[in-house]
């Protein structure tokens, strides 16, 4: 579990100092501009230096407070949310990262268990490469974007079949002689430019977390195949030194090669951060996607789901999910498991249930200050800001109601 503590910095000012324990399912909420996407930016970004300084992109020396702003926050466009007085603080696995008074300082944490994560960071503009039939000719595009919309082309083009969406039977398929992406229905065919913006934004967000999903599963098996070419030429050069140490039996040859393919090469786990997940969508079709993201995040142990949102549909689906890990460990124990599970699955697919101790939901309030969701016997509280946003509704058709009364009064 990383640790990332923020202070001052664009809309968060969190004066309070409490640090982000970035959990196997880690949420932040609040109302627009609070600054839940600022925390998943910075998150993203430490999670990549880190994988970048063990894979040996760069040296710790090299990484100085300055490029650490202008080009590695600037891939994020958070350069300009730094302040005089910003801190911050994140502990991986592998390294701990300050910044303070304008200096940046890492420390190597002395840890053997370093697994390397595919960080994917899904921006909520991912609608932008599906709504324009050009995307890809529009320049400057920034980094979070222009990364994810190589992925999803990638994603498109090595599908051999249909990509189904977790939906009522829709299918994505990708036509390589015109280029073009349609979505189908049981009685039609459109381009996905065409389509509503819920599928508009629904289907790079899906198709790109499972292909990477996908693709860690086969790398794992296929080894150097589908390397980079810069990661090619890396291994290939270590493996090389190695095969020409001929004081080394077979079998540590073999286990160092393994090693440094495993450390360079190979991404163990997907840490999958999304902005906004339920953007567009009718409040049914964000528990499924919900569920999409939670059934991918726990088919490898070291998977992260880290998202933002404003919706409190969310939140409720996710404590449906945590209850349904709860009622999972339970329903093991009866002798009618089996239909009980069944039963539960026509609710909550198992397969995307979660265990309350799991699952870290943080608000961010409108001045900026952070707090730990309270829960409730591992249920998550319902007394939160989106809870409250809907139950205002209420209080203000009350209001309403007393202004009729006195009129008929």
């Amino acid at each position: 579990m990383q640790e990332l503590l923020i202070q001052n910095f664009g809309p968060i000012a969190n004066k309070n100092g409490l640090p982000l324990k970035v959990n196997k399912v880690t949420v932040f909420c609040g109302m627009q501009g609070s600054g839940k996407s600022s925390i998943a930016k910075l998150l993203s970004t430490f999670l990549w230096l880190e994988k970048a300084l063990v894979r040996g992109d760069f040296d710790v020396k090299e990484l100085t407070a300055k490029n650490f702003r202008e080009k590695y926050c600037a891939f994020h466009n958070i350069q300009n949310y730094f302040k005089t007085d910003t801190f911050l603080y994140f502990k991986g696995t592998k390294f701990a990262f300050t910044y303070v008074k304008g200096n940046l300082s890492v420390k190597e944490i002395k840890s053997r268990s370093f697994v390397r994560p595919q960080v994917m960071y899904i921006p909520s503009e991912r609608n932008f490469m599906t709504a324009l039939k050009d995307a890809k000719d529009i320049r400057n595009l920034f980094g979070s974007l222009s990364v994810f919309f190589d992925e999803y082309t990638n994603a498109l083009r090595n599908a051999n079949e249909p990509i189904a969406l977790p939906l009522n039977g829709y299918k994505v398929t990708y036509d390589p002689l015109t280029d073009s992406v349609w979505l189908n229905g049981s009685e039609f065919k459109i381009k996905i430019t065409e389509a509503a913006s819920g599928f508009q934004s629904m289907v790079p967000m899906v198709v790109v977390t499972r292909y990477l999903l996908n693709k860690i599963k086969e790398n794992k098996k296929t080894g150097l195949d589908a390397a980079s070419g810069a990661e090619r030429q890396k291994t290939e050069k270590m493996v090389a030194e190695i095969l020409k140490d001929r004081s080394l039996s077979n079998f540590l040859r073999t286990t160092l090669i393994k090693q440094v393919e495993a450390r360079y090469f190979i991404n163990g786990r997907l840490v999958n951060i999304v902005e906004e997940p339920e953007q567009n969508l009718y409040p049914e079709t964000q528990r499924v996607v919900l569920n999409e993201l939670l059934k991918v995040n726990n088919q490898l142990a070291g998977n992260q789901l880290v998202f933002t949102t404003h919706s409190p549909y969310m939140l409720n689906y996710l404590t449906l999910a945590v209850k349904a890990g709860m009622l999972k460990a339970e329903i093991k124990q009866s002798a009618k498991s089996q239909a009980l599970l069944d039963r539960m699955d026509s609710i909550v697919p198992r397969s995307g249930s979660v265990r309350p101790k799991d699952v870290a939901i943080y608000e961010i309030s409108p001045e900026g200050e952070i707090r730990l969701l309270d829960n409730y016997d591992g249920i998550p509280s319902d007394r939160n800001f989106l809870n409250s946003a809907l139950s205002e509704t209420n209080d203000l058709f009350d209001a309403l109601l007393e202004i009729q009364d006195e009129v008929e009064g």
